[in-house]
């Protein structure tokens, strides 16, 4: 008698633990937090003047807490919904997002490198952003839209990107999408556009380095007591040129004479 009731209890009790343990797993199961899956991250564009914004989208599943951040100072970061975010930059900076999309379990992270652009020309390499021997065509896309206008060299190698409202022109190696020359236009110029029409150029309005502006107050003796003379002159009509071989870049002028540049505005610039 004595045995069959420590069976039964023995039995109640083994019973009782394997409810237990069955209730409790049941009950951690469903209180476990989803696993998170960071679905996708992009961006309007990656590449954008310091006036605009970058939009960032981001796409994602069992998340409850988003993160968005830089360690760059500059850039500023608003959040217009959980999963759409606005980025600018007050200079022109590159910088990396990190975003991380979480619960109270799980994270995933992911990041986008960015880059701000200032207007102007750098260094005498950089123009709007885009630098030569270095940027692709794509960049130019990214950056200033379609042109206007494209046309082809002579020798087929070269492609020209006209932007006549923006006055700039640049020419593009067909075979490798490098940007390989940027110039820049007073309203003195002109290119033939698809429809056979004369279009002129706007005046390029930005800094072309050292303060200087195309068909503005800077003159040409200017550019002569900071650089010295140039290395190569050569002229077509009254139209002269003036180029530095170490700097790469060309000015370009109106006189009666080719060492007649006192007093002369600068009615075109390039790089290359």
């Amino acid at each position: 008698m004595r045995k069959s009731l420590i069976h039964k209890v023995s039995t109640t009790l083994l019973t009782l633990i394997i409810v237990t343990l069955l209730s409790t797993s049941c009950s951690s199961d469903d209180e476990k937090d989803p696993i998170v899956v960071f679905t996708s991250l992009s961006a309007n564009k990656t590449d954008a003047f310091i006036e605009e914004t970058i939009v960032l989208n981001l796409e994602g599943t069992g998340f409850s807490d988003v993160n968005v951040a830089s360690n760059n100072t500059s850039v500023k970061i608003i959040k217009v919904t959980p999963t759409i975010y606005e980025i600018s930059s007050t200079v022109a900076t590159s910088t990396n997002i990190y975003i991380s999309l979480s619960n109270n379990t799980y994270k995933e992270n992911k990041s986008i490198s960015l880059n701000f652009c200032e207007h102007g020309v750098k260094n005498y390499k950089t123009v709007e952003g885009i630098t030569v021997d270095t940027d692709k065509s794509s960049k130019v896309i990214t950056l200033l839209g379609e042109p206007d206008t494209k046309t082809t060299s002579t020798d087929g190698l070269s492609e020209y990107w006209k932007y006549a409202s923006k006055g700039l022109c640049f020419i593009i190696t067909k075979s490798s999408l490098m940007v390989n020359q940027i110039e820049m236009f007073s309203s003195y110029y002109y290119h033939t556009n698809s429809a056979n029409t004369q279009v002129l150029y706007t005046n390029y309005p930005h800094e072309i380095g050292n303060g200087w502006k195309i068909n503005n107050t800077t003159t040409m003796d200017t550019i002569i007591t900071l650089l010295g003379i140039p290395t190569t002159k050569s002229s077509s009509s009254t139209n002269r040129m003036y180029q530095y071989s170490s700097q790469r870049i060309v000015f370009r002028f109106f006189s009666n004479s080719e060492d007649d540049y006192t007093g002369k505005k600068i009615i075109y610039f390039s790089v290359y």
